[in-house]
């Protein structure tokens, strides 16, 4: 554990770029956002070409004045949705894309969903057992490469999770962790963990009375687990970023 915390020596917040494109931010905003978030400490950005955001923060990343000193996690899926096997050719086609995007050489953490339409554990448990094999060689190949650092899965399930940590290659699992939704708690506190919405999808935060109290004690809930590695946070504003200010 600790020798994979230094080796990634990713910021314990994490800068979520899902919702850029819904606050209506600029290139421009975007790029100012990002440098003034690495200036306080915060070298971690999450990021997915699901998102309706991806162009805008690629390339507001690329004008950055940072760009080459961030650290990313990258939300991939193979299979996907409209996949029908495991496929570690495809997987790795995708990798070569967040990278050729994000203009960067390594990916410091896979975020890896295994899919199914529909989502279902059934269907899912049957891929890890059927292409275990082909899973671990394309994993194991994407790091000796050094296309990937890390391989965290997203699990959808406990059930799956108990399960895919059992791969070799598998580092951690990411998932939703926060004082309303508990369900990870265990992998959060054993094993290394990369934590989702820790404000419960703003509703921790709706009605507060005192928000900077409110986001510090959101926050030191996830840090009394200590499998936490970094902790995944939307900010949309220079504004937002003064809550996590040291």
């Amino acid at each position: 554990m600790e020798k994979l915390v230094s080796n990634l020596n990713l910021s314990k917040i994490s800068l979520g770029t899902m919702r850029f494109l819904d606050r209506s931010l600029s290139i421009k905003e975007v790029s100012k956002l990002i440098e003034e978030a690495f200036s306080i400490g915060i070298n971690t950005h999450h990021s997915s070409s699901e998102y309706s955001s991806y162009e805008l923060y690629a390339e507001g990343l690329k004008q950055s004045n940072c760009a080459s000193k961030i650290k990313h996690i990258v939300k991939v899926s193979a299979p996907h949705f409209e996949d029908q096997v495991f496929n570690s050719k495809l997987l790795e086609d995708r990798v070569d894309e967040q990278l050729q995007v994000l203009n960067t050489d390594t990916i410091d953490v896979l975020q890896w969903l295994v899919r199914s339409k529909p989502i279902n554990d059934k269907a899912r448990l049957e891929t890890l057992f059927t292409y275990k094999d082909e899973i671990e060689n394309v994993m194991q190949r994407l790091k000796q490469k050094g296309k990937v650092k890390t391989v965290f899965s997203f699990p959808y399930s406990v059930p799956f999770a108990q399960s895919v940590k059992k791969l070799n290659q598998i580092d951690g699992i990411i998932a939703y962790l926060n004082k309303e939704e508990q369900e990870y708690s265990e992998f959060a506190i054993n094993d290394p963990f990369i934590a989702i919405r820790p404000f419960f999808g703003g509703e921790l935060l709706k009605d507060s009375k005192n928000l900077q109290e409110t986001i510090n004690r959101s926050l030191n809930y996830i840090k009394t687990k200590k499998g936490v590695i970094t902790t995944i946070v939307g900010i949309n504003s220079i504004q937002q970023l003064e809550a996590f200010k040291h």
